[in-house]
């Protein structure tokens, strides 16, 4: 239960992250090409959407938080996260959606490591509707 609290904790940061993040008024041509995940992200048993890495920061202590901007053409970039971590071995356990930000909380065993994963979208997010976020922590 101490785990779930966490990761409602993280949520709600980095949904507040994400409502600062729309408002700021930058451009395209302002963006960074894409930002580095952090080196112990678990890259391997934890797959993110296609498209570009606005944010990312987190250690695996911690968790991390990570944010990307799906590519145009995949349609719904909250099903498409979740259709690549199902098809990675992780069970939906829940959904919500409130105000017209969606989260859908994943888990996953591999490597004898528990891995909780909630990815979300806002319709206001810095990187458009096309975007999606995700908290990951270990346990």
């Amino acid at each position: 239960m101490k785990g779930f609290v966490r990761l409602v904790a993280v949520l709600v940061a980095g949904l507040a992250l994400i409502a600062v993040l729309a408002g700021c008024n930058g451009s395209e041509e302002e963006r960074p090409a894409g930002a580095a995940l952090p080196q112990d992200f678990p890259v391997a048993q934890v797959p993110l959407v296609e498209g570009t890495v606005l944010t990312a920061d987190g250690t695996r202590a911690d968790g991390w938080a990570v944010t990307v901007q799906g590519v145009a053409a995949d349609g719904n970039i909250l099903d498409s996260a979740v259709t690549t971590l199902t098809d990675a071995g992780f069970t939906e356990s829940q959904r919500t959606t409130e105000g017209g930000q969606r989260v859908v909380i994943l888990s996953a065993t591999k490597d004898s490591t528990d891995y909780w994963v909630q990815v979300g979208s806002t319709p206001g997010a810095a990187g458009g509707p096309g975007s999606v976020f995700y908290q990951v922590s270990v346990e």
